[in-house]
């Protein structure tokens, strides 16, 4: 279920960020190697983007459409360029020196800052967060738009 908070910062939203095209979503999120029932998969159903964060950190990409980079083309380019793992989705470019990516294996979601790649390549970095609904919420928390990026 996607978190309230979420809903009402979207509800908010002056873009087309609802999803009438659920079908084109679902074969991406098969493509992408990702349940519909995932927290995930929930959320990309019932939402386009790409998104912007109150927060002073990257765009959130979608998983289909019309805006380049999606979640498709980053992974592609992530896992070519950073050698990052098939068990990762690029959720935000990397054009900050970092990224956000989601672990379709234990649906956690990471904080990669490149000046610790080697020790993410290592398995040393932990996941930021434990689900992609915690992410979400944190994402969209209107209380940390004036917060530094870490």
């Amino acid at each position: 279920m996607i978190p309230v908070e979420v809903k009402n910062y979207l509800a908010k939203d002056t873009g087309d960020v609802i999803r009438y095209d659920r079908n084109s979503a679902m074969q991406s999120l098969m493509l992408l190697g990702v349940s519909p029932g995932t927290q995930f998969g929930e959320f990309y159903l019932e939402y386009q983007g790409s998104f912007i964060s109150p927060r002073p950190v990257a765009e959130l990409l979608d998983i289909e459409g019309p805006a380049i980079p999606a979640i498709p083309d980053q992974t592609e380019y992530v896992r070519d360029r950073y050698q990052i793992s098939e068990k990762f989705l690029a959720l935000t470019s990397d054009e900050s020196e970092g990224m956000y990516l989601y672990n379709k294996e234990d649906a956690k979601v990471y904080d990669l800052d490149l000046v610790v790649y080697e020790e993410f390549m290592a398995g040393l970095i932990p996941a930021r967060w434990e689900s992609f609904n915690e992410f979400l919420v944190w994402y969209f928390d209107e209380s940390g738009a004036h917060e530094e990026v870490e």
